[in-house]
C-alpha cells in the first residue's frame, strides 16, 4: 500500500499543473485554519447557474486538479461553475480506519461552509449543486453522499471508491443519484477493493444501487472506436419505474488510475505509471451530462 502512494506522489513530480488564468483564488476561515480553494466560472452570470465541487487526489491539489480534469471546457459551455477545493495535507478525510493514509480534519464541515460562502459571493443556484472527486477525492464525495445530501443534489467518482467506516453515520433518507467512472487494471484505487478498509467498485456501487431501491439494471457496449488505447467501456445503469433518480457505472475494461478521457493522460510517461486512457468517453463530460439531470428540490 506506501509502495502505491510513493508512486503515486512521483505522478504529481511528474506532472506538472500549466499555469491557469481564468481561475480565482478564494480563501474562507474554517476550524481556526485558512481554507483555500478555487472557483472558475462561465461568462455569463445573469441568471443563478449550476455548481460542481471538483476534489482531487491524494498528494495532488485543486491546480492540478483543473489541469487533469480538463473539466472547465464543457462546463462553461454549459453555463456551469467549477470550484476546486484545496485538501489539508493533500488530501481529504475518509474515516476514522483510512486516516493513517489521509487526515482528520473535518472536511466534510469545510464543504459545508464553503457551499454557504460561494453562494452568498456568486450567483449561484443553491438547488443545483454537485461534487466529484478523482482517486481519494472520488472516495471523499462518498462521504459526502452520508454527511452532505441535504445541500448536495448528485455524486460523482473517477477511480475512488466507498470507504468501510465504522464511526461513519450514514442515514440518509433520500434517493442518491450517482455516477461512478472505474478502470479495472487501477493499480492504486483498486477495482476489486483491497485491505480491510476499502470496497470493490461494484460494491461502492451496489451499496446506493440497494438505498435507492433500483431493481432494474441495463447493460450498454460503448462502441470501441479508438483500438489503439487498448480499453473498452461497458455503462451500467441502474434504475426503477417508480423514480427518476439512477446509478450510473461506466466500467473501463483495462483501464488505469487516471480521469479518464482526458487529453492529458495521453502522454507516454502517465500510461507506464498509471495504466491507460480511454478515449470513448470523458469523465467530465459524463459527470456533468449526469449531474444536470438532477436539481436537490427533485428530493424534497
Amino acid at each position: 500500500m506506501h509502495k502505491l502512494f510513493i508512486v503515486f506522489i512521483t505522478f504529481f513530480l511528474l506532472g506538472g499543473a500549466k499555469d491557469q488564468t481564468t481561475i480565482k483564488k478564494g480563501i474562507i476561515n474554517f476550524d481556526g485554519r485558512k481554507r483555500e480553494y478555487y472557483v472558475s466560472l462561465p461568462q455569463n452570470m445573469s441568471k443563478p447557474i449550476p455548481l460542481i465541487i471538483n476534489f482531487h487526489g491524494f498528494s495532488s491539489n485543486a491546480i492540478e486538479q483543473q489541469d487533469f480534469s480538463q473539466m472547465d471546457n464543457y462546463a462553461h459551455m454549459n453555463g456551469v461553475g467549477v470550484i476546486y477545493p484545496e485538501g489539508i495535507n493533500k488530501s481529504w478525510n475518509v474515516g476514522l480506519k483510512a486516516q493513517k493514509f489521509m487526515n482528520e480534519e473535518n472536511d466534510i464541515g469545510f464543504i459545508d461552509a464553503l457551499i454557504d460562502s460561494v453562494t452568498s459571493k456568486y450567483n449561484i443556484d443553491s438547488n443545483r449543486i454537485y461534487v466529484c472527486g478523482f482517486s481519494n477525492g472520488g472516495e471523499f464525495s462518498y462521504e459526502l453522499m452520508c454527511g452532505l445530501s441535504n445541500k448536495i443534489a448528485a455524486f460523482g467518482s473517477v477511480g475512488g471508491n466507498f470507504i468501510i467506516n465504522e464511526e461513519r453515520s450514514c442515514n440518509v433518507k433520500r434517493e442518491i443519484p450517482l455516477i461512478h467512472i472505474h478502470g479495472t487494471k487501477d493499480k492504486l484505487a483498486k477495482y476489486n477493493g483491497y485491505d480491510e478498509y476499502y470496497l470493490s467498485t461494484i460494491e461502492s456501487v451496489n451499496f446506493w444501487v440497494k438505498h435507492n431501491q433500483l431493481d432494474k439494471m441495463v447493460v450498454e457496449n460503448i462502441k470501441d472506436t479508438q483500438k489503439k488505447d487498448h480499453t473498452n467501456v461497458e455503462k451500467y445503469t441502474f434504475y426503477s419505474n417508480n423514480s427518476d433518480t439512477k446509478v450510473i457505472h461506466l466500467k473501463v475494461v483495462n483501464g488505469g488510475h487516471v480521469w479518464l478521457g482526458s487529453p492529458v493522460f495521453d502522454m507516454l510517461y502517465w500510461k507506464l505509471l498509471f495504466g491507460n486512457n480511454n478515449r470513448e468517453i470523458n469523465s467530465s463530460k459524463e459527470l456533468i451530462d449526469f449531474f444536470l439531470g438532477y436539481k436537490l428540490s427533485d428530493f424534497n
